[in-house]
């Protein structure tokens, strides 16, 4: 049994009375009473601890800083410490007992990240004490509560005997984001939540800096980049809010908690950092904080800052980036003359399904690499922009990926990019198929384009590129409505995962790529997904002989996955009993993972009703999964009626945060818009009003395939009849 509060953004008010607004910080003075045996974390040290009555005490912490309520924290359990001390702080890492050894890791990553972050602020950790609290349940990510962070431990804890080298990153990130939090967010807090990228924004531009600064073998740029597409692809809907969004009341404060604020708040300062230039940005920062230290600051508050130290005018170049909702879509038209390139940039807002989307234009820093490699930068700005761009051939547009945009190249260029796709960078054949994949959902470019593209793509051995093919030929399969033609497609999309699976293998070779575990783990489930007969028979195999040969942590994940997908009535017995033993927090979620994959109608219906027991799972994580199922088993008409039918039940299970997300998650994989507007009615009649946004938003996801499948179906199945065998 364990206590955790989790106050942000505004349940402080349910625990103590308080003006509960970022705006009004105070000084706290806890004193609780636990069991004698349990120990008790807060934001400050632990000032005294005496008896109280039997087997009880009371504890007493130090009277905190001044902070706002929403950073206030108290944990209570049976807990055991992993100690360290950085520069006179002391850190601990508090886990349940039995596994403090697993902490390990993340101290390390906890020292290496107070050290760089320190530096670069030049501000000192302002506590004098830095906890962080693993928590078997309760929290789906972390919360930055000074000096005593919480997190799901299946995000903290690593197992020291060999955890993939994915989770280790996923750890080092998570804790770069939460400590930078200490300096963005604790010492220095947004004025209300419409300012909240202030917080989100530079924590997530922060994360991936740190780890390409200390661990730059680990790419870290590259795999941000998903997000960053999940934010694009928000971003260009009907319902995208600007970074610095109006929030109305505390209460609809979480509608802004997402990709936007995030991923592209996070992309916009690092296009800034590249604009203003590393120094100037540095010294920027370093004022704001100083200025604003234990107290709140506002946007503009950062652009005087910035301005000050730059000469520039920040505010005049930012504020259509964070006061207006969209981006740019820049495009690119080369001529040659003599030789020599020609280059002529425009500018118009991307969207996606919107065609009364308002007209806006941003002040655009575009980098450039001409057919020689040599990288210039120029500003564009609402007029076109035409620039002399070196030797006539393949010029890339947006190299290195700084900058927030799409790019539509002209026949002739895309040409000569695709051709030599293979021999770019990762991250540029990253870019490179994203935009191209996003010209298609906007009605811009053929799908078949796109799917020609994949042809190029036979040496591939990055996994962040994989990963993004491998999501667009889900979207495109799920476009598809008759049996015939996604099974169709399956064999040919098959045919084009298989052959990196084989150049690769499933077990680790000598001196093997870091890379190789998660593009083992992409293409199995892909491959799994796609019935492909050798991968299920392969992932069945090892499943069978995981007692004598445990499954390797690296691909466990999409051997359960592939395994549950396909599984029979012994299997499926042996997932949901395997599931109930799990001791540890991310071995449990990788089996109900399997489960949700299962796609037997007759399993799956079983295990929806069995998650409406009140002890298969802890209740959030059931209504977490019965909103998944839909997604994950294929079965989205049979996972949707049960929601339906279940809905006051599943909705009690959630918390207060989860339901927002539960009728939207299970609807997501529609593509109709009767499907649409049946989300909304019916949000609108089970939900809050504080809880529509997000149906709203997955109603314009909804509405875009429907409108892909308008355009491409037919396109899309004559590629998968034309190759399928």
């Amino acid at each position: 049994t364990m206590l955790a509060t989790q106050l942000e953004p505004a349940s402080a008010r349910r625990l103590f009375p308080g003006w509960d607004e970022p705006a009004f910080r105070a000084t706290f003075e806890l004193n609780v009473v636990v069991g004698s045996e349990q120990t008790a974390v807060s934001n400050m040290p632990v000032a005294s601890e005496i008896p109280s009555g039997k087997d009880k005490k009371e504890v007493g912490f130090r009277r905190s800083v001044s902070m706002p309520t929403y950073l206030v924290a108290l944990f209570a359990g049976e807990l055991e410490r992993l100690e360290d001390r950085f520069e006179g702080v002391a850190l601990g890492i508090y886990t349940v007992k039995g596994k403090s050894g697993r902490a390990r890791f993340a101290m390390q990553a906890t020292r290496e990240v107070l050290r760089w972050v320190h530096e670069y602020f030049g501000i000192p950790y302002a506590l004098p004490k830095l906890d962080q609290v693993a928590l078997p349940g309760g929290i789906g990510g972390a919360m930055e509560n000074w000096g005593a962070i919480a997190y799901n431990e299946a995000r903290l804890l690593v197992d020291p005997r060999g955890a993939p080298l994915r989770h280790r990153q996923g750890v080092y990130a998570i804790v770069a984001h939460e400590i930078a939090h200490q300096w963005f967010g604790n010492l220095v807090t947004m004025a209300w939540w419409d300012d909240l990228w202030l917080n989100e924004g530079f924590a997530q531009w922060l994360q991936t800096r740190v780890a390409e600064r200390l661990h730059p073998e680990w790419g870290m740029r590259l795999r941000e980049q998903h997000w960053r597409e999940t934010a694009m692809g928000e971003d260009a809907r009907r319902t995208a809010h600007p970074i610095q969004a109006k929030v109305a009341s505390a209460s609809r404060a979480m509608d802004v908690f997402d990709a936007i604020t995030y991923a592209k708040g996070a992309a916009f300062v690092g296009m800034l950092e590249a604009y203003l230039g590393e120094e100037r940005f540095r010294q920027g920062v370093r004022r704001y904080l100083e200025a604003h230290r234990f107290s709140n600051a506002t946007t503009a508050d950062l652009w005087h800052h910035l301005s000050q130290a730059s000469g520039r005018d920040v505010a005049a170049f930012a504020a259509a980036w964070t006061g207006r909702p969209g981006f740019p879509l820049v495009r690119v038209a080369q001529r040659c003359e003599g030789g020599r390139a020609v280059l002529t940039l425009a500018q118009e807002r991307f969207a996606l399904n919107d065609p009364l989307a308002a007209p806006l234009w941003w002040k655009v820093p575009v980098t450039f690499a001409d057919a020689a490699g040599a990288r210039r930068t120029v500003l564009l700005e609402d007029a076109p922009l035409t620039v002399p761009a070196g030797r006539c051939g393949a010029i890339l547009v947006n190299a290195g990926g700084t900058g927030y945009f799409r790019v539509q190249y002209d026949e002739r260029t895309f040409a000569h990019l695709a051709r030599g796709l293979g021999g770019l960078p990762p991250l540029e054949r990253f870019r490179f198929l994203a935009d191209a994949f996003a010209l298609v959902q906007a009605g811009r470019l053929d799908a078949a384009r796109y799917l020609a593209l994949l042809e190029e793509l036979a040496g591939e051995t990055d996994a962040t590129v994989w990963e993004q093919v491998i999501g667009a030929l889900r979207f495109l399969r799920d476009l598809l409505e008759a049996p015939q033609a996604q099974a169709a497609f399956d064999r040919r999309a098959a045919r084009i995962l298989r052959p990196a699976l084989e150049r690769i293998g499933w077990d680790a070779a000598p001196g093997e790529s870091a890379e190789a575990p998660p593009l083992w783990r992409a293409l199995i489930e892909a491959l799994g997904r796609a019935g492909d007969a050798e991968v299920v028979r392969e992932a069945r195999a090892r499943f069978a002989a995981r007692v004598s040969r445990p499954l390797d942590g690296a691909i466990r994940p999409a051997i359960l996955n592939v395994v549950g997908r396909h599984a029979d009535e012994a299997t499926f017995a042996s997932l949901v009993e395997e599931m109930r033993d799990a001791t540890d927090t991310e071995l449990r979620y990788q089996y109900t993972s399997a489960l949700r994959h299962v796609s037997d109608p007759a399993l799956a219906r079983r295990w929806m009703q069995r998650l409406l027991a009140a002890d298969e799972l802890p209740p959030g994580e059931a209504a977490y999964n019965l909103q998944r199922i839909g997604a994950d088993s294929g079965l989205a008409r049979e996972a949707w009626t049960f929601v339906k039918a279940n809905l006051p039940a599943i909705l009690a299970k959630a918390s207060p945060r989860g339901r927002a997300f539960l009728l939207p998650e299970a609807a997501a994989p529609f593509a109709d818009e009767a499907a649409a507007e049946e989300l909304l009615a019916l949000a609108r009649a089970k939900l809050d009003p504080g809880a529509l946004y997000q149906a709203e938003k997955t109603a314009e996801w909804i509405r875009l395939k429907a409108a892909v499948r308008a355009r491409e179906a037919e396109h899309i199945a004559r590629w998968a009849q034309a190759g399928s065998g």
